[in-house]
Formats: C-alpha cells, structure tokens, sequence
C-alpha cells in the first residue's frame, strides 16, 4: 500500500473509534491519528483473526509506525489496551516492530508470553534480543517471589543465564540478560557475573552491574552501590541512585540527598525516587526540605515521591 504519513492528533473529549476495516485501511495510508489508533483497543477474537489477516498486506513502513504510535499510546493512557496487536507485531519482518511491540508488552505478564521473548533472545536483531532479555525480567521477578509455575522460573533462569554468559553476543544483550535475572537473587553463579561485570572495561556493563545489584535487593552490595554516587560518569551515578532505591536500605539516605543537588538533572531525579522507594522517616524528612526550595518539575517530582512513600506507609499499618 502507499505511504501517505499524518501526523498523531490530540486525542478529543469524547473520542469515536472508527469501523475496524476502514481503520484498517487508514493504517495502511499511513494514518495514526489517535482516532485510528483507538479503533484498535481491546479487539475481540474475530477482529485480531482479521487484523492478523490484513497485517501482511500493509507497507512495512506503515506498520512499524503504527506499533510505535500504538506504543506511545498505551503508555500515555491506560484506557486503551493494543495488546493483542502488540502480539500479532511480534511476529513482523521488520525487526523494529518486533521491538516496539516487546517493550509494549511491560504490563502484561501472561505466561505464555514466556515462550514468545524465549524464542526471540535468537532474534536476528541485537535490540530485539536485548528487549527480550529486558522482558523476561519480569517473569524473573514473578518467580522470585513465588507468583509463577516453578518450571516457568526455571525456563526464565536458563534462558536468561545462557545469554548472560555468552561473550558472542553484543554487550547490550548480556546487559540486559544480566540485569533481568539478578531479580533471582544469589543464585547459582549470579552475583559472580555481577561482580565480572563491575569490573568490566566498559562502563556500560559496570552501570547495568549496579543496576543489577539493586534488582537482588539485597543489602550487602550497598557499599559498593553507595561507593559509585562520586563517580565521574553521570550514568553510574544515576544507576547507583536507582539500586540504593531499590535495596531500600536507610544507610543510603545521606548520599541520597546529596545527589539531589547533582549538576545531572537525571541523577537528581533519580536520587528523589529512591529517597521515596526507601520511605524511611529520614528519607521523608529529606525530601519535604527539599520540596520546600524546589519548584517546576523537580517540585512535582519531590512531592510525587512524598505521596507515594505517604501511601505505602499507610498501606503498611496493620488495622485496629
């Protein structure tokens, strides 16, 4: 079919989907207006068979855009739920469809869903692969606390750690492996490559190490976490911010609310979730004096973080 690209309009007040086979035929033009993206939410089992049928007819081009709107849809509004075409997208030729429509899939945590990102961690595409292995740390954080099938745990495990020691594949990939089955804990030789990728030569390795260390939770990486809030490299900063927030141990709230004074505007966001994640009476102190001085974004940040932490803590209280 022939391109003819429109730009994503504002989503109206009160907005009309459109017949599936006239939207359909829009995508097809190249038209992912949200009136058109919209027509494809929550499709039942006779509309996925149809969309199924026509989707090997539209350009190329035209699909990967359309995923990719989809994509920025689903995750600006929860309303609207594409993931059964996000699931027809896995299968495309093109390898950047696959992609989007990997990382669409965040929330879904369906089951077979294990076998699909499996199968593509022998992707042809390095990104596809390396969002499969991000995908499936989901399912590694689900069997950790018990939530999936022990056979689903332990495909998830072995799947993970063949990509996460395998040297022939591109970093990112093993990055992304390695940061996804840390949520397995000290298991098996786990934290060995967490230490090899530490003291890896390249830094992006060494910042998904630390970002690793955060998803076991466990405590006993936090000098090594709290050690890299001074290190020279932005993203090693930032990444230690997230696995202090994420180990969630108040001995890091100082370092903490020293980097929410960083020059890096993304380590200082950084430094406040996880000041929130903590939620300690220390953390919450610090954060309400930083609220106090700060203003625009990081203000709606610090009191985000406030509100958050408020909620989780009363949740926690048992009932009288």
């Amino acid at each position: 079919m022939m391109s003819t690209p429109m730009s994503q309009e504002t989503p109206s007040k009160t907005p009309t989907t459109l017949p599936l086979a006239d939207a359909l035929l829009a995508i097809g033009q190249g038209d992912v207006s949200h009136r058109v993206l919209i027509s494809f939410s929550d499709l039942d089992r006779e509309k996925v068979r149809n969309v199924r049928r026509v989707w090997p007819l539209i350009e190329a081009a035209n699909r990967v855009r359309f995923v990719h709107a989809l994509s920025d849809l689903a995750e600006a509004s929860v309303q609207y739920n594409f993931n059964r075409v996000f699931r027809i997208a896995l299968e495309d030729s093109e390898s950047s469809a696959r992609q989007y429509a990997v990382a669409a899939l965040w929330e879904d945590a369906s089951s077979d869903l294990i076998d699909a990102f499996i199968a593509l961690l022998d992707d042809e595409s390095q990104d596809v692969r390396a969002e499969a292995a991000r995908a499936l740390g989901r399912y590694a954080a689900l069997a950790a606390e018990e939530d999936i099938s022990p056979a689903d745990g332990e495909r998830v495990f072995a799947a993970l750690l063949d990509i996460a020691v395998d040297e022939t594949q591109p970093y990112i990939v093993r990055r992304r492996a390695l940061e996804s089955i840390a949520a397995f804990g000290n298991r098996g030789n786990v934290y060995a490559l967490i230490r090899d990728a530490f003291d890896h030569d390249d830094h992006g390795m060494r910042a998904g190490a630390l970002f690793a260390m955060g998803k076991t939770l466990d405590p006993g990486w936090l000098n090594v976490v709290t050690s890299e809030f001074e290190s020279d490299d932005p993203e090693m900063r930032f990444e230690a911010a997230n696995a202090a927030g994420e180990i969630g141990d108040s001995r890091a709230v100082g370092g903490l609310a020293a980097l929410c004074a960083d020059v890096d505007p993304e380590v200082r966001f950084g430094a406040v979730s996880a000041l929130g994640k903590i939620g300690s009476p220390a953390s919450i102190r610090v954060l309400r004096r930083l609220a106090e001085r700060a203003s625009g974004e990081e203000k709606d940040a610090i009191e985000e973080a406030i509100r958050l932490t408020e909620i989780e803590f009363s949740e926690s209280m048992p009932m009288e």
